[in-house]
């Protein structure tokens, strides 16, 4: 275990990020206001769920059509995610980016 901290997850039974990222979709959809951006990242195995919850609304009612959808992974390991970034640094980094994209965008 060099080089990492060990974590613990804690969590009601029978609740995921997946799940809460549906349900997030769903709340957003029933309220009519469907996300045209849509950005995951994590970095480990209870990330998975949210991942795949997000790719397959891509196809669905609770995603505009045309929407920008990412599923990252911190560093390349086998992941449902089709993008990944290379540790927190990466991470920040892009956050970072895309604030200042958004600063510049005119509102409509």
């Amino acid at each position: 275990m060099l080089g990492t901290v060990p974590n613990v997850l804690v969590c009601v039974q029978g609740v995921n990020k997946g799940l809460v990222a549906k349900r997030l979709l769903s709340t957003m959809q029933e309220r009519e206001m469907l996300p045209d951006f849509v950005m995951c990242v994590g970095d480990d195995r209870s990330d998975e769920d949210m991942f795949e919850v997000i790719i397959n609304s891509m196809a669905g009612p609770s995603i505009a059509p045309g929407a920008e959808v990412f599923a990252c992974t911190d560093g390349r390991k086998p992941s449902k995610a089709k993008y990944y970034l290379d540790g927190t640094v990466e991470i920040v980094r892009l956050m970072q980016s895309l604030a200042c994209v958004a600063d510049q965008m005119v509102p409509v």
